[in-house]
């Protein structure tokens, strides 16, 4: 497998590998072989675009029932980060009364893209990892805006016929992930928004594991007065693990911030959205 080979998970990298592939193979006149590359480009789309639809609701009315919980539950904070890549967050930001901005609200819609992303614009919605309705544009990042047959059909056909990928960061250490945000000037303003944060913050839906260790650096070197970190079902188990989690975290940064534990039954909200503040 080429993504063995390659040692990443990015679809993006493994098709550009496949293209360049191709073009020499080309040159040289190896015209069977380039074919068989191009096709192989387009069945790895193909398998991106299959995997996100086997694994996210096709529509927003599939989770209807429960966006006004989400509502009620992200009102209480300032600013919103997410690590997901899905559509979830964003389509609880549609609802009346979410007040989710996302820094789009000063572009124009084109071509089926909201467009573009602007850092003076009013933005409390912070997708640290990308997502899958974000689209590079130049030195832009636009947003992929609902078709005739929504939005999950309306990256699909980006991806395959318009041969563009989303913008995430797919990488598997944290290292890694660190360098695939610094490279982009859109993941880079929502780190260093992470880093400026302040107040209270609660992370929901998170386990603090080693290849996130970048998210943590920054939360223990930020401003914020005190850590809120939710387990799902708290066992003592659990509670030793992410207790040495933070405890490094704290120690490495030099942080005097202070966390609790919380339970995330308590706080009333699907459990598929990440993290917030």
């Amino acid at each position: 497998m080429l993504f063995d080979r390659l040692k990443t998970v990015d679809f993006e990298r493994v098709v550009d590998t496949l293209e360049i592939s191709l073009i020499v193979e080309a040159a040289y006149s190896n015209d069977e072989r380039a074919a068989e590359l191009r096709a192989d480009a387009g069945r790895v789309r193909e398998a991106l675009v299959h995997a996100i639809r086997g694994t996210h609701p096709a529509h927003r009315e599939e989770i209807a029932n429960i966006i006004p919980s989400c509502v009620k539950f992200l009102s209480s904070f300032s600013r919103v980060f997410t690590l997901n890549y899905d559509l979830l967050l964003n389509w609880v930001s549609l609802a009346n009364g979410a007040n989710l901005t996302d820094g789009f609200g000063l572009g124009e819609e084109r071509a089926g893209f909201q467009v573009p992303f602007k850092v003076d614009a009013y933005c409390n919605t912070f997708n640290l990892h990308g997502g899958l309705h974000l689209f590079r544009t130049g030195g832009d990042i636009e947003k992929r805006l609902a078709g005739p047959a929504g939005v999950i059909d309306a990256i699909a056909q980006t991806i395959t016929e318009n041969k563009r990928f989303p913008l995430y960061v797919a990488e598997g250490t944290s290292l890694a992930k660190m360098s695939r945000i610094r490279s982009n000037k859109y993941l880079r303003h929502c780190y260093e928004q992470l880093c400026k944060s302040a107040g209270q913050f609660l992370v929901f839906g998170h386990s603090a594991a080693p290849n996130d260790a970048h998210i943590y650096s920054a939360l223990f070197r930020s401003q914020i007065e005190h850590l809120y970190f939710c387990i799902y079902q708290p066992t003592d188990e659990k509670l030793r693990t992410t207790t040495g989690e933070l405890a490094r975290y704290k120690e490495r940064t030099g942080s005097k911030v202070e966390y609790t534990f919380v339970d995330s039954e308590s706080a009333h909200v699907w459990d598929r959205t990440l993290a917030t503040a």
